[in-house]
């Protein structure tokens, strides 16, 4: 099996994280790197032992890399995107996947036209407790879900959006309220010049506090989500809970060292689920990007879909649309 040649667009932690990924896959090489600084593309090429550029119509036209990791600021995501699907590559495109729905649908229309794969990094997909859970619900070990409960840090707020998605597939409502004071959001790049300002399409990162109540049909069921950027981000990426009519169980205080959570696993003496997620090794933040890009790799050599596809990716950015919406018109929402 002939290896994948990969080049990352980007030089931040994220794109990182992808080189290291693709550095210890076993039919992926790392070939290159891509900034708009040539400082920071040259060290982060350096130390990988690959070329830097600062365009990446040279580097297509250099490296002719088989996948191409876009791991630049969510605004930022689409020109790249276009640009190495139309020279030929697959692609693998940081969450969240843009920063309008309309952004997103054009990777994804773009992606068909060159008949390559589109994935988007949503990477807790990965984590083995997530994964134990989407695949004791798939068997119905859960029963009929009856209710889901999470809270978090403001970061994590999209990634949860996708795993709701992940889990039980796309709710028909929601409803949503939000505090929000703009000193209090997160910070983001100042060289950018493009801060997450609410009102915009996408929420992204709440501040103070967002609430989101989302309703599932067959069964017919309740998720809600809350999330601050006052949540301590080292104590708590998330708690979630999930009930269901056979089984229940709760996932608290994932960490960046343990992603799979911490403290007590069951809410349910009798099922099995919480065994096998406490009898897991930790999963850290790092090792959810080696997993993802590895499955990614591995469906691009297998002529598979995307384990999160570009479709995927553009429904979670309609989730959060729909979010803004209800969050605006103080009504509930069809989504």
């Amino acid at each position: 099996m002939s290896d994948l040649k990969a080049a990352v667009v980007g030089t931040g932690g994220a794109a990182r994280l992808h080189l290291e990924a693709y550095a210890k896959g076993p039919h992926t090489q790392p070939v290159a790197v891509v900034s708009h600084s040539p400082e920071r593309a040259a060290a982060l090429a350096a130390e990988f032992a690959i070329r830097a550029y600062t365009s990446v119509e040279e580097m297509l036209k250099g490296e002719r890399p088989d996948v191409v990791s876009v791991a630049t600021l969510e605004w930022d995501h689409e020109a790249p995107v276009l640009l190495s699907l139309s020279g030929g590559a697959h692609v693998l495109c940081e969450k969240i996947m843009a920063d309008t729905v309309a952004s997103g649908e054009k990777m994804v229309a773009a992606a068909r036209n060159a008949q390559r794969t589109l994935g988007v990094n949503y990477n807790y997909r990965a984590v083995p407790a997530h994964r134990l859970i989407k695949e004791a619900l798939n068997r119905g070990e859960f029963g009929s879900p009856c209710l889901f409960a999470a809270h978090m840090h403001a970061y994590l707020f999209p990634h949860l959006l996708d795993l709701l998605r992940y889990f039980f597939g796309d709710p028909v409502e929601v409803t949503a309220t939000l505090v929000d004071d703009q000193g209090a959001r997160p910070p983001v790049s100042s060289a950018s010049g493009r801060p997450w300002v609410y009102p915009a399409e996408m929420l992204y990162h709440p501040s103070i506090a967002v609430s989101a109540t989302f309703r599932f049909r067959d069964p017919d069921f309740l998720a809600s989500m809350s999330a601050s950027a006052l949540v301590p981000l080292e104590q708590n990426f998330w708690s979630f809970a999930l009930y269901g009519t056979g089984a229940a169980i709760s996932i608290d205080r994932a960490t960046r060292a343990n992603l799979n959570g911490q403290g007590s696993p069951s809410l349910s003496a009798t099922s099995p689920i919480a065994a096998r997620i406490a009898a897991l090794p930790p999963c850290s933040y790092a090792e959810s990007f080696s997993l993802s890009v590895a499955a990614f790799a591995d469906a691009v050599l297998h002529s598979r879909a995307a384990p999160v596809t570009g479709e995927d990716g553009v429904a979670a950015l309609r989730l959060d649309a729909a979010m803004v919406e209800s969050i605006r018109s103080g009504t509930v929402v069809k989504a």
